[in-house]
């Protein structure tokens, strides 16, 4: 138990310097802070107004009613805020890794993989969150649900496994760069697989869905998140759930950590 407090300890104190640090660099472009923020206000209110429009001429989308549908987009919106403040580093990793400069993230005070993906903090991305759980907490507040201690623990549940989800999926878009250089896989499977985050996974057929949450679990950002905490799915299947996620996110950054033994910076 000590061992592990003091992992955690490690990894939070890695965590605020490298947030000390992207603080200091994003405070000295301000003209870039701020068209960050306006484009993401447009990309919000683009979401929000495609299912309001699409929901004033039908009852449900796949089931889901006008208030489910504002928990989803929620969750979605959550989702991307935590991978916008943390992990944007990912867009530059297939060309560091055909540059050769990853030498320096070697080091050994945490993971590799936590020190390369998360060392561009994104002082702009604060406003995303912000905006992101104020949305969300006005979609819980329309859906009209039961509220209790019960029910603020399956949103702080489904808030951990949407962050999880959001790291892990980042690492597995990467791996196969290690394999095959120069073939920007990560961005690719990312435009690939992204869209399916934005709509409810009801909305394709049961093999989709089941790969979309167990394969290339692009389900758990937003879906699975938003139907755990509107009863949509039952608590037994929830935790077996819970467990394959977790399982999951271990095998592949094990995955990303053999991978990451063939790099050479000689490639570059």
């Amino acid at each position: 138990m000590r061992g592990l407090l003091s992992t955690v300890r490690r990894y939070l104190t890695v965590a605020g310097q490298l947030a000390r640090i992207g603080v200091r660099r994003k405070s000295q472009f301000r003209v870039e802070f701020f068209s960050q923020v306006v484009m993401d206000c447009f990309w919000y209110t683009i979401h929000v107004t495609v299912f309001e429009i699409l929901l004033l001429h039908a009852d449900d989308i796949a089931g889901w009613r006008h208030e489910d549908i504002r928990v989803f987009i929620g969750f979605l919106f959550v989702s991307d805020a935590f991978m916008m403040m943390w992990l944007g580093q990912q867009w530059r990793f297939g060309r560091d890794l055909k540059d050769g400069k990853l030498d320096p993230f070697r080091v050994r005070p945490v993971a590799p993989s936590f020190l390369y993906f998360f060392q561009q903090f994104s002082l702009e991305a604060v406003f995303n969150i912000i905006a992101a759980v104020g949305y969300l907490t006005y979609g819980l507040i329309r859906a009209d649900l039961e509220w209790g201690p019960g029910r603020f623990l399956l949103i702080a549940w489904a808030i951990v496994i949407a962050f999880w989800a959001r790291t892990v999926l980042t690492i597995l878009f990467s791996i196969l760069e290690f394999h095959l250089l120069n073939s920007d896989l990560a961005r690719s499977l990312e435009h690939a697989f992204g869209a399916t985050a934005d709509r409810p996974l009801d909305i394709f057929a049961r093999r989709v869905k089941l790969f979309l949450l167990h394969a290339v679990p692009m389900g758990f950002l937003s879906h699975w998140p938003a139907a755990l905490v509107l009863g949509r799915r039952e608590p037994w299947l929830a935790l077996l759930d819970t467990t394959w996620m977790l399982l999951f996110g271990v095998l592949t950054f094990q995955a990303w950590k053999l991978s990451f033994r063939r790099y050479e910076s000689a490639m570059g």
